[in-house]
């Protein structure tokens, strides 16, 4: 147990030991608010909830920086680039030289409202922060802050899972028909017209697009197998695992867009390497994804007069002919690389409007026909009666 101690120069010490038996004491000059902070503490240590309170005093940018440069070692390298962006220039400018302890929630709830507050935050077009783009901010911002009260520097996180942000509603997504997708591909340079094809009814994101090689194709099957990305961190291309177990899938791919991959090799790649990448620049190098959308697939657009289209709508693309075709959510969920079906319900949930329809309509006729049965069911018993 604890007690206050009174000392010669008229101050009084609450004196307490913490929950590793180190005894520890703070000088007041008043006994009750001694007596005060003791009963506290020993609160604290009876309810499991006790914290160092040197422990926070370090400052945010001492505490995250330690936790930097964790993640760095645990992300992939474009997800730590996109990471550590957010925080240079948001998170750290604002909370650098905050003691943990002193952080609330009132600041950090004022903190998200004024980086969507308008004209506060502005990208070089003069637009405010996205949603979607705070979000990835304060998610940054919590981690690190939520790292901090498991190592028992905080006693309690002054973060909710998510801003306290309007969200604004969720634009449709962009997707081509079976003959815009014919008809773009048509526009793009003859050495790159497979990738729309491919891209289009494969659902690849781009850096695993330009990072598929011969031997991923299985023509047996029709399937092209995704095992490995492509990615552009400040300059620096590298080949790496996909960031989850999911992203490793075998896809399946149309006949049309496997015959026009074929025609490709057969024109440039050749069958001689198995490792060979599918597709390469001019020059026979690895394909720099943003040098190609800027140099390539932009020029397409405006002959096609497709404005505004991006290489993410193509998977967006793929989605929805996956649909078309009959598949539902959890396989749409493994051929696009997704964990769950949250994404799937959240940006593709109108397209299986048809398959509500489907179900909808067979139950129903199951419904009357049952009904009608058990009336005459009925009316035979009673005869009988």
């Amino acid at each position: 147990m604890g007690y206050v101690q009174k000392v010669s120069n008229g101050t009084s010490n609450a004196r307490w030991r913490e929950p590793d038996g180190r005894l520890r004491s703070k000088a007041f000059d008043l006994e009750r608010d001694a007596r005060r902070h003791l009963k506290l503490r020993e609160s604290e240590v009876i309810r499991g909830v006790y914290v160092d309170d040197r422990a926070g005093k370090v400052s945010f940018a001492e505490w995250a920086e330690h936790c930097m440069a964790i993640y760095e070692k645990k992300l992939s390298r474009t997800s730590y680039a996109r990471d550590r962006s957010y925080f240079d220039n948001h998170v750290l400018p604002k909370w650098g030289g905050v003691r943990l302890n002193r952080i609330t929630k009132a600041e950090v709830e004022r903190w998200v409202a004024d980086l969507a507050d308008l004209g506060h935050t502005k990208r070089a077009k003069g637009g405010t922060l996205a949603p979607a783009t705070i979000e990835r901010i304060y998610q940054v911002f919590r981690k690190i802050m939520k790292a901090a009260h498991n190592d028992d520097r905080i006693p309690k996180l002054p973060c909710p899972d998510h801003p306290p942000i309007a969200r604004k509603k969720r634009k449709p997504v962009r997707f081509l028909d079976e003959g815009e997708v014919a008809h773009f591909a048509s526009c793009i340079d003859p050495l790159y017209e497979s990738t729309i094809y491919v891209a289009s009814y494969g659902g690849f994101r781009i850096g695993e697009l330009f990072a598929l090689r011969l031997n991923d194709v299985d023509w047996t099957r029709g399937t092209i197998r995704v095992d490995e990305g492509l990615t552009d961190v400040a300059g620096v291309l590298e080949f790496e695992q996909p960031k989850t177990d999911r992203s490793f899938r075998s896809v399946p791919i149309a006949d049309l867009a496997l015959r026009k991959l074929r025609e490709h090799i057969e024109a440039t790649t050749g069958w001689d390497d198995p490792g060979a990448l599918l597709y390469t620049s001019r020059q026979g190098a690895v394909i720099r994804p943003t040098n190609w959308r800027r140099r390539e697939f932009a020029d397409a657009v405006k002959a096609a007069k497709l404005e505004p289209l991006t290489p993410h709508d193509l998977r967006h693309t793929a989605a929805s002919l996956f649909i078309s075709a009959g598949a539902n959510p959890w396989m749409l969920a493994e051929v696009l690389g997704h964990s769950d079906t949250r994404m799937i319900d959240r940006v593709y949930g109108h397209l299986f409007e048809r398959d509500r329809e489907d179900l909808r309509r067979p139950m129903s006729e199951k419904a009357e026909r049952a009904a009608g049965e058990n009336v005459l069911a009925f009316m035979d018993h009673r005869r009988q009666a």
